[in-house]
């Protein structure tokens, strides 16, 4: 009996030494921490990635007649729309290594940001959201950009308001306005007096790291009237082909598509590789010159960041997922209030995971343990894309998930 007895309390003790938790709170954990500051670079997408595709509303402003704007019946106009934003979507996926150190002096060219772009096309009948002479901001005096500046207080607020809610699925709203007073003296008159004064400056938000329900907002304006421009008086004037020239000229504005939309991702025209517009080169490089076909990795991979850690994380596909999962091989805490995944998650033998507040996970994704790994949820709700509960964990029995 009392050999029984020794042979049951030492298999209680191996069983207690392998499940034992090794820390009695979380400050007493050793981790590496991943946070707003840890460097961009940690999350570039590798090479074996499947891409995360966003969704953006283009929005059409027409007056109440339907008129005004490109028409969504009008053959031209549809085929020039879908050249844009198949332009734009392949010129992600299809970047050039510059080769010049004042862009980047690393040798770890990416040529594919593993983004693409769900365009949505929505054409609105809002006579007075057309024309943005009707923001309070608009002097015609001065002609800046404070008009067509998106804000949350600007004057087509409340149609943003209305898109998101009622309209479409949330996306990076863009809005297509324009100067009606100079758009008329174009499309009747033939003339350019006006428009020669108009601001052909397109304007984004950068992300919000804060408010994960604010909506991310892109003003092109004008540019309806820069093709009717070219096509009906530049050509005529100087007596080129629309069809087989000036047209193809016009297609170009896919780059400031590419552009404004870098903005609204995150990037700005200068970064820690390249001092304002010194690389020409550059995505977000200013000037008609641009070839804005190159972006630096690590800003790559402030895009992924924000993808993940910013309001933007309510325009990804509902079922954005990389392919490949994210193996945690050392004590990581993630320390973020709101945070969406796009992968699986592996916590490697021994290893233990803190996760904060709000995680979103892809609902077809799991989080797995092996053996005496340790998931620590602080505070923690775990849920999916369309908010609902995630509980895809895959557990070893020597493993652990800690509640705080």
């Amino acid at each position: 009996m009392k050999k029984i007895i020794i042979f049951i309390s030492i298999i209680f003790l191996v069983q207690s030494c392998a499940t034992r938790i090794p820390f009695s709170s979380i400050d007493e954990i050793e981790t590496t921490t991943i946070n707003s500051r840890t460097d961009n670079s940690y999350f570039i997408p590798k090479e074996n990635y499947k891409s995360l595709f966003i969704r953006v509303n283009m929005i059409f402003l027409l007056d109440n007649f339907g008129k005004g704007n490109f028409d969504e019946n009008n053959k031209e106009d549809n085929e020039i729309l879908q050249t844009i934003f198949k332009r734009t979507n392949k010129l992600y996926a299809n970047l050039v290594d510059p080769k010049d150190p004042n862009c980047y002096k690393g040798d770890d060219f990416i040529k594919d940001t593993k983004i693409q772009f769900l365009f949505n096309s929505l054409y609105i009948k809002d006579t007075f959201a057309r024309n943005y002479r009707n923001s309070k901001r608009f002097n015609i005096k001065k002609r800046g950009i404070g008009p067509i500046a998106p804000s949350n207080n600007w004057y087509l607020k409340y149609l943003d308001n209305n898109i998101n809610d009622t309209i479409s699925k949330k996306g990076i709203n863009a809005f297509f306005n324009m100067d009606v007073i100079a758009y008329e003296e174009v499309a009747n008159k033939k003339k350019e007096t006006l428009y020669k004064k108009v601001v052909n400056a397109s304007v984004s938000q950068f992300p919000s790291y804060t408010d994960f329900t604010r909506s991310s907002q892109i003003c092109f304006p004008n540019k309806y009237m820069k093709k009717l421009s070219m096509k009906n008086i530049y050509s005529v004037e100087h007596k080129l082909s629309w069809k087989n020239k000036v047209k193809n000229w016009y297609l170009e504005m896919y780059r400031g598509v590419a552009h404004e939309i870098g903005h609204s991702l995150s990037l700005a025209h200068s970064n820690k590789h390249s001092a304002y517009n010194k690389c020409p080169n550059a995505m977000m490089y200013q000037g008609y010159k641009s070839r804005n076909n190159y972006i630096q990795p690590s800003e790559i991979g402030k895009i992924h960041k924000a993808l993940m850690t910013s309001n933007l994380i309510q325009y990804v596909d509902e079922n954005a997922n990389y392919g490949e999962p994210k193996i945690i091989k050392e004590n990581e805490n993630w320390d973020f209030k709101t945070i969406r995944f796009y992968q699986d998650i592996i916590v490697r033998e021994g290893k233990i995971l803190i996760l904060n507040e709000n995680v979103i996970l892809p609902k077809n994704a799991s989080i797995t343990l092996e053996k005496n790994a340790i998931l620590v949820l602080n505070n923690t709700i775990l849920k999916t894309p369309n908010n609902l509960p995630f509980t895809n964990i895959i557990k070893n029995k020597h493993a652990k998930i800690i509640k705080y």
